[in-house]
């Protein structure tokens, strides 16, 4: 792929390996476009991956309530101040398992590496735990 930035700092990428596309890349060329293959796509910052992996733990979080029959951690939680006893025991193995993946999530993602990958950074998340 070529990339090029039109006058008005557009961008426009042709794959040099398909015939037809050449002449867009002349065509580029001849109107002045600045060719930025080497700058493109841009890489991304480490703030934008934290930005981008951010919502994967809540997403984590969510999922392992699900997997216990609750809507999302916010409901399963909300049954710490159940007359139930079994749905207490629950509620608190959910919101400790919650704030152990905070703990983990916190400084993961202050050392994330730009473009880690979403099933790479929550390989190593906490396990969502057994029901009580």
């Amino acid at each position: 792929m070529r990339y090029f930035k039109n006058d008005n700092n557009g961008v426009s990428g042709f794959d040099e390996t398909i015939e037809s596309q050449i002449v867009y890349i002349d065509k580029a060329i001849a109107a002045g476009w600045e060719e930025i293959t080497g700058n493109w796509p841009p890489k991304e910052t480490q703030q934008q991956a934290q930005d981008r992996l951010s919502p994967s733990v809540t997403s984590a979080i969510n999922d392992g309530a699900k997997q216990w029959g609750y809507d999302s951690i916010e409901s399963a939680v909300s049954y710490v101040t159940s007359s139930n006893p079994q749905y207490v025991k629950e509620a608190q193995a959910m919101s400790k398992w919650r704030d152990e993946v905070w703990a983990w999530a916190i400084p993961a993602l202050a050392n994330v590496a730009p473009d880690t990958t979403v099933g790479a950074f929550l390989a190593t998340i906490p396990d969502t735990p057994p029901k009580p």
